[in-house]
């Protein structure tokens, strides 16, 4: 009974938390539209987990609800997708953007669950509470054939579910590394924009699903499996916890520059070769030599790399230039993203710090225009081959010479 309990327990707080956030994504989805799917990733984890709840509280819908389960789960993954590619969009996302071929498994899913209502009441708790295949052969031959029907395409589905998650897994691991690498053309600053919650969640995520999926190969064709309930309900709970915690204080990352005149896409087309990129631009060498002068001059004059929040459209504004063009001649005449031209003269900046006070590192770092302590130490050992007391130690070391 206390094994029960504490299953139902866990269920029970996580369904709380679904249901908490699924009202707070609705309402906050016309502002963020991309807060939308995440509520439906989330009701539809509702609806898959919800069993233990559902039969302490109404065991009247249990067998709907299992019913209900199939094209739930086949849900999950594309809305989450959905979400995902919401808060990395270069532009503000609606849902008229989605493939509708995204949510074809969970359509089929829907339709068979429509008509496994059809089987005799008795015959759906047999089979899904009991597990009981025999009540197969008291069944009328049509509706034999018609359950055999639904079990066969009930097991391709979901063996389609493990290929699905695995597929949205890949493709969300893909565009969370591109997204990663178009800020460096944005933002001189990424450690609230990196989303580098969504990595952890997506290992976490990555070794359930193979889990679930092994559980499920071995359930269907080996041996009968049997995964310890408190287990499984605690790390549900922790990982719905997790998603809508972290999935509610996300902002798309290139939010600021929607209402911006910056032609985002244009600044992005990284994918292409160098040469391929910019042949039709109307650049000339002597432009990007000038816009070059200019934002050296921003960047050793105005320092304007000391500004935390710098992004390529206020270098943009600060200079009377094309943000494109900038970009082009980061890339083409000073050989460097934005991030890294811009963490250049911050970390040179910092080593002058080091040398010459007596500062805390964390007090240079924030002086010099990093925001965070861990994006400071990555970026100065990437520079320096070592980590600003080490640099600092070397450079007294150096002069007491």
């Amino acid at each position: 009974m206390a094994a029960i309990s504490a299953q139902l327990v866990f269920n029970i707080f996580t369904l709380a938390i679904i249901a908490f956030s699924v009202n707070l994504s609705v309402l906050r989805s016309p502002e963020r539209p991309a807060y939308l799917p995440l509520a439906v990733c989330l009701a539809a984890i509702g609806i898959v987990i919800s069993q233990p709840t559902i039969v302490a509280v109404l065991p009247s819908l249990q067998i709907p609800v299992l019913i209900f389960s199939l094209p739930a789960i086949l849900l999950i993954a594309p809305a989450f997708w959905c979400y995902v590619c919401g808060i990395t969009a270069t532009s503000p996302w609606h849902w008229r953007q989605v493939r509708k071929g995204h949510f074809i498994p969970s359509a089929l899913g829907l339709m068979i669950s429509f008509i496994a209502l059809l089987v005799p009441t008795e015959a759906q708790y047999q089979l899904l509470v009991l597990g009981n295949e025999n009540v197969i052969k008291s069944l009328s031959v049509s509706m034999r054939v018609t359950v055999v029907i639904l079990l066969i395409a009930t097991l391709l589905l979901m063996l389609t579910w493990i290929l699905q998650s695995g597929f949205y897994f890949y493709q969300t691991v893909q565009r969370l590394t591109r997204y990663r690498q178009h800020l460096k053309h944005l933002f001189a600053t990424t450690d609230s924009k990196e989303i580098r919650w969504l990595s952890w969640l997506l290992l976490a995520v990555g070794v359930v699903w193979l889990a679930n999926a092994i559980n499920i190969l071995l359930d269907n064709f080996i041996f009968a499996t049997q995964v310890n309930a408190n287990i499984a309900s605690g790390i549900i709970l922790i990982m719905v916890w997790s998603i809508a915690l972290w999935g509610l204080r996300q902002k798309p990352g290139f939010e600021e520059l929607y209402t911006s005149q910056i032609a985002v896409e244009e600044v992005l087309t990284s994918s292409e070769p160098q040469q391929e990129k910019y042949q039709r631009s109307a650049l000339t060498h002597e432009q990007a030599n000038a816009i070059a002068a200019k934002i050296e001059q921003a960047m050793q004059q105005d320092q304007l790399y000391l500004d935390s929040s710098l992004s390529l459209q206020k270098l943009a504004s600060h200079i009377h230039t094309s943000p494109n063009y900038i970009s082009q001649t980061l890339n083409e005449a000073l050989g460097a993203s934005f991030f890294d031209y811009v963490n250049k003269y911050r970390i040179d900046a910092a080593k002058q710090k080091l040398k010459q006070t007596s500062d805390t590192v964390v007090d240079i770092a924030m002086a010099v225009g990093f925001n965070a302590k861990s994006s400071f130490y990555t970026a100065f050992k990437k520079e320096t081959q070592q980590t600003p007391s080490q640099y600092r130690k070397s450079a007294h070391l150096a002069i007491a010479k």
